[in-house]
């Protein structure tokens, strides 16, 4: 097959795409990589041949002011809202749009050229899915964790109706779900999806990164690690309200407390205790965290799954959008702790993480969930899939999981 997988965006909206990506490329498929221009590294620093379509736009730019808190559905139903709760809607003058628009003409364009058999992206990134519609074959999308698109509205001919109609497609054509959607949730935690799904093991994707001496003994203490991710810190968005204080409270208990942060929050960061270790250069999560017994983090997809995949209890401080939903989901599966906004100080963190440590039960149940996650179908075993998938596409309609 030719395959082409698109992202949009952002680095982490990539990484979920790399394990999937290697894997149809060891089966002998050819595998092209469609981002904005700005992506090319990242995409080549994953290994992976990179094609530069549309124009760059600065994410962070993008999305300042527009990532906050979303109220669920269940909220609005039962009128629980909280007054700043924004709307969860994707809007035609939104980010998620501002993209797909950038890119649209230049991926439909390239698709043309490369005539692929098979379009793979991930979740709001519209221009992919207007682009399967456009060439005519199967669009699979690949989730980060929960689906968090069925939390929003999206009024589909407002939004997708402009776009489709920019390269020639007919709106009713587009599936944003896709044909397939492949989901890395162990069993309880995703939420209904709103097409079919195959399950595949979430195989954890960090970056290129390299093992510090440190890790390869075993820690001396309890490893505990606290990360924000990436857009978190860019967007000026920080943890409870203060991150030093926060890393002195976990610090007091007999730890080992792993900072993984983004730059950015490096400045403000002095003379830290010495049981606290500050990565000062890149460090993936895939590698730290099974030594670890506790993550605290931002409630970001990338690392719940990463966490849930090495079998790590964690504590969630949730501050926008998705986030909410993944700590929903999190201790929905029993294999993690959530601090409400306004509950997030850091003294409420380390009582947590002090229970974690202490023997909660959350501890045994992230080791049951790693094993259920690695008792999924690896990405190699979902190219057989993908490949009935093609070849039947144009026969008859898909329905239900395929192993």
């Amino acid at each position: 097959m030719r395959v082409l997988v698109s992202s949009w965006g952002w680095r982490s909206h990539f990484y979920p795409l790399v394990p999937l990506a290697w894997a149809l490329r060891s089966a002998g498929h050819e595998v092209l990589v469609a981002s904005q221009p700005g992506m090319a590294e990242v995409i080549l620093g994953a290994g992976l041949p990179a094609v530069a379509v549309g124009e760059d736009l600065d994410f962070i730019e993008v999305f300042s002011g527009q990532v906050g808190r979303v109220a669920t559905r269940a909220e609005r139903a039962r009128g629980a809202a909280t007054p700043d709760a924004l709307r969860p809607a994707v809007t035609p003058d939104g980010g998620v749009v501002r993209f797909a628009a950038a890119m649209v003409g230049d991926l439909v364009a390239f698709g043309r050229e490369f005539d692929p058999d098979l379009v793979v992206f991930e979740p709001q990134n519209f221009a992919a899915a207007i682009t399967a519609a456009a060439l005519g074959v199967p669009g699979v999308r690949q989730l980060w964790g929960p689906d968090e698109t069925t939390q929003l509205d999206l009024d589909t001919a407002a939004i997708l109706g402009p776009l489709a109609d920019r390269v020639g497609v007919a709106p009713a054509d587009v599936r944003p779900a896709g044909s397939l959607m492949l989901d890395p949730c162990p069993p309880g935690m995703q939420v209904r999806l709103a097409g079919p799904s195959q399950p595949v093991r979430f195989i954890p994707y960090n970056g290129p990164s390299m093992l510090p001496d440190w890790l390869r003994t075993p820690p001396e203490r309890p490893r505990v690690c606290l990360t924000w991710g990436t857009v978190m810190a860019a967007l000026g968005l920080d943890p409870a309200r203060d991150l030093a204080a926060m890393i002195a409270e976990v610090a007091s208990l007999d730890v080992e407390l792993v900072l993984a942060l983004h730059p950015a929050q490096h400045a403000g960061l002095t003379d830290l205790p010495g049981n606290v270790r500050l990565a000062r250069t890149p460090l993936a999560l895939q590698l730290v965290l099974p030594s670890c017994q506790a993550l605290i983090h931002q409630g970001g997809a990338g690392s719940m799954m990463t966490a849930l995949a090495a079998g790590v209890a964690q504590v969630v401080v949730p501050l926008v959008a998705d986030q909410h939903l993944n700590a929903e989901r999190l201790v929905a599966i029993g294999a993690g702790r959530s601090l409400p906004q306004g509950a997030a100080g850091p003294t409420q963190v380390r009582r947590l993480v002090a229970e974690l440590l202490s023997g909660a039960p959350e501890r045994r149940r992230a080791a049951e969930v790693a094993d259920q996650i690695r008792a999924m179908p690896a990405p190699s075993q979902i190219v057989p899939v993908l490949e009935r998938l093609c070849s039947t596409t144009r026969a008859g309609s898909l329905s239900g999981a395929h192993l």
